[in-house]
């Protein structure tokens, strides 16, 4: 019997003996494990490549994906915007108008999102510069058959889908030629076949066939003949496709015949402005031509203008800087005004009602669009400053006859020395004595300047004369404007005092072209300048006027301030109807002020605050 009290070799403790050994094998095992992953975390000496981060086109791509959630709307726009610039660049022209489609594209799903007209108005612009670029292929075709699909939707029109689509398949015919039909263009012929009941009759009709005849006739021709006549004033876009239709929102359209008036012009080197104006609201098509070397013609952009006459005004107009000359003649329907330029320019046009006017911006940059919530110091090189009224145009006239047009040139003069000397600013003023400047031609010569920000001086003025205070607006969307912000409106935009009583509907109208016109980034940024203004002047009058009342940042459809490619508002600095106000206005103590106040808004923004 083996003693109790002597261990022995058992098989409990052999077992345990090896677990013993086991669990060191174990522990080399997991110390091994351990040493491998800490090598495979740290950086070897040859590191793997990072993934690529997408680029803009991919991520245009895949924000395309109906799947796909669509971002806030500033962040698709400088997509959009970002993918356009890169096919600035591109040396190849179906890769140039690839990437215009594709941001033509976004712009679309932008435009179904958030319903902004502004974005559907950007995709044409971007589907036009894809025709022109890649003319007379497949891309190009693809772009014009989203443009003329995009034109029906835009216009909530079937007559103009069908209209359009006709005249794009017969711009393309050349891809239909020798019986091998391209994919794009059979697309057009079913699109066509199912817009079918919306096809015009009569006249309309014979119309439409005779542009179609013409389009046709020169897709077939070649590239050559696509650059128009500058001897006569064809009828038709003579293959050109047309880049935008604009038929005047909520204004009643012409019955007779509309006369076009006086045609008045601006330009410097680098861009201008036309204004036509008319007797009455029209429908107008808006189109471009490049310059062709071969024949020695100019780049253009012409206007259709349905049922008006040139008759009375002269057929050639010279001009000079950026815009050559200007011509006008008859084309079946109405009339076509053709504006020669002097190299390739970006162009903008919108319209004015009461009185109503077509307006032409052309420049040599595209318009630049500046981010009100981006982060740090804000780029400000150039600042135009606008007097108001001048010459005949006194303005509001406060009690003892001080006159609006003297205060606001008096502080425009303090301003603009300082934005200089302290700043470093060049700066514009948009008229630099006592003399009357149309209000379209403020805003020109500021986009002409290549200005930054834009801040048009005026005093203010009320029905009874009680009112008291600075105010500033910009023009936005103008949604709830109230009847004393219109009124001011209306007298600054020369209307006179029956029209400010009720204009409202102007308000509308005006609302609806800024938003068609103005980039968020750019109202947002003039918001921003705006509530920086009227701090900043309550700061400069300090302990001085403690008594001023800011009635704060408004929205109202100021002439002077629609058009502007940049940051905009419209300062009213006191009511000069107001007798007390008015005898500060007169001091050049309260001037000064003014002018402080103006300087450090512009300092505060450009410092980014």
């Amino acid at each position: 019997m083996p003693d109790p009290s002597k261990p022995t070799l058992s098989a409990t403790s052999s077992g345990a003996s090896t677990g013993r050994f086991a669990s060191r094998a174990g522990l080399l095992r997991g110390l091994a494990a351990t040493m491998a992953t800490v090598l495979l975390a740290c950086p070897s000496s040859e590191p793997k490549d990072a993934p690529k981060p997408p680029t803009d086109a991919e991520r245009a791509t895949a924000m395309l994906d109906s799947s796909a959630r669509l971002p806030p709307r500033a962040e698709v726009v400088a997509l959009a915007d970002a993918v356009a610039v890169q096919a600035s660049k591109e040396s190849s022209p179906e890769e140039q108008a690839r990437l215009d489609i594709l941001a033509g594209d976004l712009r679309v799903r932008s435009f179904r999102f958030d319903a902004s007209d502004a974005d559907a108005r950007e995709a044409l612009e971007l589907y036009a510069a894809a025709i022109r670029a890649a003319r007379g292929t497949e891309i190009a075709c693809r772009a014009d058959r989203a443009r003329a699909l995009l034109m029906g939707e835009l216009a909530k029109s079937a007559g103009t889908t069908y209209r359009e689509l006709y005249l794009a398949r017969r711009r393309h015919a050349a891809l239909a030629a020798e019986g091998k039909e391209s994919a794009c263009h059979a697309a057009l012929g079913r699109d066509l076949a199912s817009a079918q009941g919306f096809r015009p009759s009569g006249n309309e009709l014979a119309d439409l066939e005779r542009q179609g005849d013409e389009a046709e006739k020169v897709a077939l021709a070649g590239p050559a003949a696509a650059s128009g006549s500058a001897a006569t004033i064809p009828a038709a876009a003579t293959g050109t496709p047309k880049d935008l239709v604009v038929a005047p929102i909520d204004l009643k359209p012409a019955k007779g015949t509309v006369k076009i008036g006086k045609v008045e012009k601006f330009a410097a080197e680098g861009g201008g402005r036309v204004v036509i104006h008319l007797s009455e609201p029209t429908t107008f098509q808006v189109g471009t031509l490049g310059a062709d070397d071969k024949t020695g013609k100019d780049a253009r952009i012409y206007l259709d203008i349905e049922k008006a006459t040139a008759k009375g005004v002269a057929r050639e107009i010279e001009v000079g800087g950026a815009i050559k000359r200007i011509r006008t003649g008859p084309r079946e329907g109405g009339a076509r005004i053709v504006l020669d330029l002097s190299a390739e320019m970006h162009r903008k046009v919108f319209y004015l009602p009461e009185p109503f006017r077509i307006v032409v911006d052309v420049s040599s940059r595209p318009a630049e669009t500046k981010a009100a919530t981006a982060n740090g110091p804000r780029t400000v090189r150039r600042v135009a400053i606008d007097p108001g009224h001048g010459g005949h145009d006194d303005g509001a006239v406060g009690p003892t006859g001080l006159k609006e047009k003297e205060v606001a040139l008096d502080v425009a003069h303090r301003v603009a020395p300082v934005l200089a000397h302290e700043l470093g600013v060049e700066t514009l003023l948009t008229r630099d004595s006592d003399v009357f400047v149309p209000l379209e031609e403020r805003t020109a010569r500021a986009n002409a300047f290549h200005a930054d920000l834009f801040i048009s001086i005026h005093c203010n003025a009320s029905e009874t004369g009680e009112a008291r205070g600075i105010e500033v607006f910009v023009l936005d969307e103008l949604k709830d404007v109230s009847r004393a912000s219109a009124r001011v409106a209306a007298l600054e935009n020369g209307l006179g005092s029956k029209k400010a009583l009720d204009s409202s509907a102007l308000d509308a109208e005006m609302g609806k072209i800024a938003v068609r016109l103005q980039s968020g980034e750019i109202a947002a940024s003039s918001r921003k300048l705006g509530d920086l203004l009227s701090r900043a002047t309550l700061a400069s009058f300090g302990t001085r006027y403690p008594d001023t009342k800011d009635h704060g940042l408004k929205s109202a459809g100021f002439y002077v301030l629609l058009g502007a490619e940049m940051p905009a508002v419209l300062f009213e600095t006191s009511f000069i109807s107001n007798p007390d106000d008015e005898g500060r206005l007169a001091k050049a103590d309260y001037r000064q002020k003014l002018a402080d106040g103006v300087v450090n808004a512009v300092r505060a923004y450009k410092e980014g605050k």
